[in-house]
């Protein structure tokens, strides 16, 4: 199998002359990275960066048990109940990108144009100040720290539901319409196709993109911070502020922790691509249909 690069429509192949360029520009780049490193070493070593104390106080087992703890499972947590909303929210919106109905399919479009073009910030920080305004959660018996973890899981389900909607809706047109055809063949009613056959061939081969997506989710909890949730970013700063000489370290302790939960979901993701892609049938997503499909039906183009 050749190892030499291939053009693709984003990128074309280098010549000779080129890769002997991109190797040299590649080398210097990483001379100037090493030599900028280094120097930035020498700086913090001499302010005390490295001193052994700077990294064990952040540390201390009762900061752990009731600091960073704490901040982990709020962080989780935040990150469980939007992925459980999100993908609710994907499925039903997705299903309705793929409806029969130009009214359904129009409702859906519009939801999922509009939040995936909003920055999630404001998705959680302008409902949150509204409730404010209001005082609706307070009405309802929901707590200082319910309402902050209930407007970042908003946030998070509404805008992660609408990106997880263009995948499920992107996994069934990817399907070969003969399919859904074979469905309706055998006496199938719409919903029954989807259900029994689309769906699982669906969810199969876009399973590994639903989940690099809550991979994405995990980190946006850091988002809460905006509204004081307490998860990691949050309480990494009040601990900093409490060790004013180690809040650096602070920082780079909670990026690690936010690295290992990320580096180990994308693990997952990777495995689960890997034994899927296996089950796909190739060439299912090349597939073009040599029938004119109806307007919403599986498979057709929206």
């Amino acid at each position: 199998m050749s190892r030499s690069p291939k053009s693709t429509v984003l990128f074309d192949a280098l010549g000779p002359r080129g890769r002997r360029r991109a190797r040299n520009a590649s080398i210097v780049t990483g001379i100037v990275f090493v030599g900028l490193f280094t120097l930035a070493g020498i700086q913090l070593a001499d302010q005390g960066f490295f001193d052994q104390s700077r990294w064990v106080n952040p540390m201390d087992i009762l900061i752990i048990e009731n600091a960073w703890l704490p901040a982990l499972m709020s962080t989780l947590k935040a990150a469980l109940l939007g992925s459980i909303g999100a993908l609710l929210l994907g499925v039903i919106v997705g299903m309705g990108r793929v409806s029969r109905f130009a009214a359904i399919r129009g409702v859906a479009a519009v939801y999922v144009q509009f939040f995936r073009a909003m920055p999630l910030l404001l998705l959680i920080w302008i409902p949150f100040t509204i409730d404010g305004a209001f005082g609706a959660t307070l009405s309802m018996g929901i707590d200082a720290e319910g309402r902050r973890l209930t407007f970042l899981v908003l946030g998070l389900s509404v805008y992660n539901g609408a990106v997880l909607a263009e995948i499920l809706r992107s996994g069934i047109n990817a399907l070969p319409p003969g399919q859904a055809m074979a469905g309706h063949a055998i006496g199938l009613r719409h919903g029954q196709t989807m259900r029994l056959v689309v769906l699982p061939q669906a969810v199969r081969n876009m399973l590994p993109a639903v989940l690099a997506q809550l991979v994405i989710l995990l980190k946006d909890t850091a988002l809460g911070y905006v509204i004081t949730y307490p998860d990691l970013l949050h309480d990494a700063e009040t601990i900093g502020r409490n060790y004013a000489d180690s809040f650096l370290q602070v920082l780079i302790i909670a990026a690690f922790v936010y690295f290992v939960l990320a580096w180990g979901l994308s693990k997952i993701v990777t495995v689960v691509e890997r034994k899927t892609s296996r089950k796909v049938a190739k060439g299912a997503a090349t597939v073009e249909p040599s029938i004119p499909m109806e307007a919403g039906a599986p498979g057709a183009k929206p």
